[in-house]
Protein backbone atom coordinates (compact mmCIF):
# COMPACT_ATOMS: atom_id res chain seq x y z
CA UNK A 1 0.00 0.00 0.00
CA UNK A 2 1.37 3.59 -0.83
CA UNK A 3 2.15 6.12 2.17
CA UNK A 4 -0.28 7.97 2.95
CA UNK A 5 0.58 11.57 4.49
CA UNK A 6 -1.70 12.06 7.81
CA UNK A 7 -1.35 15.73 7.69
CA UNK A 8 -4.02 15.86 4.32
CA UNK A 9 -6.71 13.88 5.90
CA UNK A 10 -9.37 15.48 8.05
CA UNK A 11 -9.01 15.44 11.96
CA UNK A 12 -11.57 12.59 12.08
CA UNK A 13 -9.57 10.72 9.11
CA UNK A 14 -6.82 10.80 11.53
CA UNK A 15 -8.20 9.63 14.78
CA UNK A 16 -9.83 6.65 13.03
CA UNK A 17 -6.64 5.99 11.49
CA UNK A 18 -4.65 5.72 14.72
CA UNK A 19 -7.60 3.78 16.27
CA UNK A 20 -7.18 1.26 13.78
CA UNK A 21 -3.34 1.58 14.39
CA UNK A 22 -3.67 0.47 18.42
CA UNK A 23 -6.46 -1.97 17.23
CA UNK A 24 -4.25 -3.57 15.37
CA UNK A 25 -1.50 -3.93 16.94
CA UNK A 26 -3.54 -5.14 20.33
CA UNK A 27 -4.46 -7.63 18.03
CA UNK A 28 -0.97 -8.71 17.77
CA UNK A 29 0.64 -8.01 14.90
CA UNK A 30 3.82 -6.03 14.41
CA UNK A 31 4.56 -2.60 13.51
CA UNK A 32 6.17 -3.30 10.54
CA UNK A 33 2.81 -5.61 9.71
CA UNK A 34 0.49 -2.63 10.63
CA UNK A 35 2.39 -0.09 8.54
CA UNK A 36 2.30 -1.97 5.50
CA UNK A 37 -1.38 -2.65 5.77
CA UNK A 38 -2.46 1.06 6.68
CA UNK A 39 -0.29 2.65 4.58
CA UNK A 40 1.99 4.76 7.34
CA UNK A 41 5.42 4.56 7.70
CA UNK A 42 6.85 2.27 10.65
CA UNK A 43 8.00 5.12 12.84
CA UNK A 44 4.58 6.63 12.61
CA UNK A 45 3.22 3.20 13.79
CA UNK A 46 5.76 3.42 16.70
CA UNK A 47 4.81 7.01 17.08
CA UNK A 48 0.75 6.43 18.03
CA UNK A 49 1.32 3.64 19.77
CA UNK A 50 3.89 5.48 22.53
CA UNK A 51 1.59 8.22 22.57
CA UNK A 52 -1.82 5.70 23.21
CA UNK A 53 0.51 3.95 26.02
CA UNK A 54 1.40 7.24 27.71
CA UNK A 55 -2.28 9.18 27.66
CA UNK A 56 -4.33 6.35 26.34
CA UNK A 57 -7.42 7.70 24.04
CA UNK A 58 -6.90 10.83 24.52
CA UNK A 59 -3.44 10.30 22.94
CA UNK A 60 -5.39 9.25 19.74
CA UNK A 61 -6.83 12.97 19.31
CA UNK A 62 -5.94 15.30 16.72
CA UNK A 63 -3.77 18.47 18.36
CA UNK A 64 -4.36 22.14 17.40
CA UNK A 65 -3.12 23.36 13.49
CA UNK A 66 -1.07 26.21 13.45
CA UNK A 67 -2.07 29.25 11.36
CA UNK A 68 -0.72 28.81 8.48
CA UNK A 69 1.09 32.59 7.33
CA UNK A 70 0.91 34.61 4.32
CA UNK A 71 2.98 37.35 3.04
CA UNK A 72 1.18 40.89 2.71
CA UNK A 73 3.68 42.96 0.32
Amino acid sequence: MKHVDMRKLPAAAQEERRRQVVGLRESGLTCDAIAAQVGLTRTGVFDICRRFAEQGLAGLASGPRSVALTLAF
